[in-house]
């Protein structure tokens, strides 16, 4: 499959990372177009670069997010599963 990315072309031959590709490819340009039109006299490399920066960024931001809501996730789960054990244990019959 062939690309374009700031007027280079890119050959990628495997179909699932194509796929990929496609959306990755596709998250560039927009974010490159976005930053034409607020940065009019910068160059491809500058423009690749600045688009680099801002995605990773986002990325960055990305993963703590979903870092904390595992963190909260664990701890609801371990709130729930001590709660559970608790009722088990006071249901038991005794003898």
């Amino acid at each position: 499959m062939e690309f374009h990315l700031l007027g280079q072309k890119i050959v990628i031959k495997d179909q699932a990372e194509a796929e990929l590709a496609t959306l990755a490819i596709q998250i560039v340009n927009d974010k490159v177009a976005e930053l034409q039109v607020g940065h009019p006299l910068l160059g491809p490399q500058q423009l690749a670069t600045l688009a680099l920066v801002e995605i990773a960024g986002m990325l960055v931001k990305d993963r703590s997010l979903i870092d904390e809501y595992r963190k909260q996730l664990d701890s609801k789960c371990n709130a729930l599963m001590r709660e559970i054990a608790t009722i088990t244990l006071s249901e038991r019959p005794t003898m």
